[in-house]
Formats: C-alpha cells, structure tokens, sequence
C-alpha cells in the first residue's frame, strides 16, 4: 500500500531529533530535520521535545549531592550552537529550566504570550545540552543516551 503525500509528509520530531543525535549528525542537520515538522500552519506542539530534554535531565542523575550547574549547561554542553542576542539567550533558558520543571512535575510557564512561537527552536538546545550532559555524566556515547531515551 502507498502511503498518501499527507501520510509520508507527517514526521516526528523526537524522533528525528534522538536519530540524529544517535548518528552523530552535525546540529544544523539535525536541526533542519526537527523543523520541518514546526513549519508554517503546523499543529504540532513542541511539548514533546520539552518532555523529552526533561527525560534527559532526569537521565543527568543531577541531584544536591551531585548538582549540574545551569550557569555552566550551554558553554560546556552547546558552545558550537551560541544563542544570538539577549531573546534567544533567556528563551534558551526558558526550556532548560522548563525541562527541569517538567522532570521534576512541574508544569512551566505558558509561552503563548511570546511574540514569536519559537519554543521548540530552545526545547531543541535543551535536548541536547541535557543528552550530552547526561553521556558526560554517565561516562556513555550520546548514542547510548539517545538509544535510553527512545520512547518504547
């Protein structure tokens, strides 16, 4: 059976986004990937990326005894991948905390507001600052990381 135009042309983002990093794709590869499913007129939320960065951060093993520091999360983690301008940078930090919210079973504070609905663009970074926090911290490949956080 051949799958319609509109069938073929419905991605996933996490999971495009966890193949990617797996395969160890550059981040602009990646990145195009994930955002051919927000595109113009898209219904597709990205809270999905948001719950999975927080899956991510749960994966860090983070805890008082063994605290990362969120001041350090984007140069250590994303020093390729800067954040342009004072926006972007606190809208970045909007979604490394609200995954960290999430993880902890918080619920975030509702973007709608924003001018730009961009939040998947800084759910994307969470995900990989928290992925490859986590591989640091556990002493395993991204890959091994991406392969954990694969929905079932």
């Amino acid at each position: 059976m051949v799958a319609s135009s509109s069938e073929s042309a419905v991605r996933d983002p996490v999971r495009d986004l966890l193949e990617g990093l797996e395969a160890g794709d550059d981040l602009e590869t990646v990145y195009r990937s994930v955002g051919s499913s927000f595109g113009f007129g898209s219904k597709t939320s990205p809270r999905g990326l948001l719950d999975l960065a927080a899956s991510a951060f749960a994966a860090c093993g983070a805890s008082s005894a063994s605290p990362l520091v969120l001041d350090e999360l984007e140069s250590r983690y994303l020093a390729e991948w800067p954040a342009r301008g004072n926006t972007a940078h606190q809208k970045r930090c909007y979604a490394i905390q609200a995954a960290i919210l999430i993880a902890s079973g918080v619920e975030p504070e509702d973007t709608s507001w924003w001018r730009l609905d961009d939040v998947w663009v800084h759910a994307f970074d969470a995900v990989v600052v928290f992925v490859r926090a986590a591989a640091d911290r556990q002493r395993l490949s991204v890959a091994a990381i991406c392969g954990g956080l694969r929905p079932a």
